[in-house]
């Protein structure tokens, strides 16, 4: 009677086993191991050449977190908008200092779930502690296609939520107010003026040039916007979408209000050329506490898209208005607006705008001198409501 098999047969008629190593030998012996041969002796035999040689070799040290951030960092940054390059930098130095001197192949998934949930315990939003996972995964990854480790730690963690999603609104009545009254005081007051009756974004107005403005069609076209990876480069980056790319509507109180260049490449509000981050955001913070304004420029957006909704404009039109790409972030992409709908569209906020400016200004009779507005449902007075004088 023939010896009973060692090992597993298999369909192609090896012989088959695996066995697991751990904390024995280099890294690069760890783990399971599958081995294979004609008959059970091949096997065995080659079982006993793979532990000589896991016990013979040199353990090999693991590269520090630190370094193996650093090559991430090389291959990954170039492949980034300058956007995500200041997010991203923030994440990777948080990381380092967390974790840059400690043997790549020593990080475990419970520091990797304590680092993580010391964000969310701090009150740092969701987006936050996403992009802290992203680059500590993407580092750890970068880790394992080297053969530095054999398991991402980082890999299968559980959710780990942040802070929630700031509910946003519009600006208040007063920062408007202020707008207004300042809108030429200079051209940051312009750029704010700007942005609060187009819906622009703050990188959108800022990249916006002499060339992009026809005033016969009362039009502006929105091909770029201004991104920075740092403080010091400015940068002109492609909107986001197809969306992005968009003719918005100038509306009369806003042609009034936009300097003129003879110069078609002339950034509109930044004549002597693209601003630094430092410069932008100091101009525009120095504009409002001089003034008290409190608005963001997100929340002039948002008060421009409550403009549209107040003046019944369709939510399609509205969405390419804006430049959004979807619907609440759920529908596809929406591109344009027909071309038949422009110039209503136009004419229905522009009347809007003008009617809501009409009922803050007050109005004088010729003959007795009387300061009235419009009366309280909205119409205009025919007749002066004090000494019964006809208005013109």
């Amino acid at each position: 009677m023939g010896r009973r098999a060692k090992y597993k047969a298999r369909p192609d008629g090896l012989r088959e086993t695996t066995k697991s190593y751990k904390d024995f030998g280099p890294s690069r012996y760890t783990g399971r191991k599958h081995f294979y041969g004609h008959s059970d002796d091949e096997v065995d035999a080659k079982i006993e050449a793979f532990e000589k040689a896991m016990k013979s070799a040199p353990e090999k040290k693991a590269r520090s977190f630190g370094k193996v951030a650093g090559d991430w960092w090389q291959e990954k940054e170039p492949t980034l908008s300058p956007n995500s390059v200041c997010g991203y930098r923030t994440a990777l130095h948080r990381a380092d200092e967390e974790f840059g001197s400690i043997p790549i192949d020593e990080i475990t998934p419970q520091q990797c779930i304590a680092y993580l949930k010391r964000f969310a315990a701090q009150g740092y939003s969701m987006k936050v502690i996403t992009n802290t996972k992203i680059v500590l995964k993407g580092i750890l990854d970068h880790a394992f296609a080297d053969g530095d480790i054999n398991s991402n730690p980082c890999a299968n963690l559980p959710p780990i939520k942040g802070a929630g999603k700031k509910k946003r609104h519009a600006a208040e009545d007063e920062d408007i107010q202020i707008i207004e009254q300042t809108k030429t005081q200079s051209l940051f007051a312009r750029m704010s003026y700007f942005m609060l009756y187009t819906g622009c974004r703050r990188g959108e107005a800022a990249a916006l040039q002499q060339k992009n403005i026809d005033r016969e069609k009362k039009k502006a076209r929105i091909v770029q916007a201004i991104a920075y990876s740092d403080t010091r480069k400015p940068q002109l980056k492609l909107p986001k979408s197809e969306a992005g790319f968009r003719e918005i509507d100038l509306y009369d109180n806003v042609l009034e209000i936009l300097p003129e260049y003879e110069d078609p490449e002339t950034y509109v509000f930044f004549p002597d050329g693209l601003p630094t981050k430092t410069y932008l955001e100091a101009g525009l913070k120095k504009y409002q506490e001089d003034n008290g304004i409190r608005a963001t420029a997100h929340q002039l957006r948002h008060s421009y898209a409550s403009m549209l909704h107040s003046a019944g404009i369709d939510v399609k039109d509205a969405q390419h208005l804006l430049g959004h790409s979807t619907i609440a972030m759920t529908q596809d992409v929406y591109t344009e607006i027909e071309k038949a709908h422009g110039s209503e569209i136009r004419e229905t906020v522009n009347a809007f705008i003008q009617d809501r400016k009409l009922n803050k200004e007050k109005k004088t009779c010729p003959e007795c001198g009387s300061r009235y507005v419009k009366a309280p449902d909205g119409h205009v007075f025919t007749y002066c409501p004090d000494c019964g004088a006809k208005l013109v």
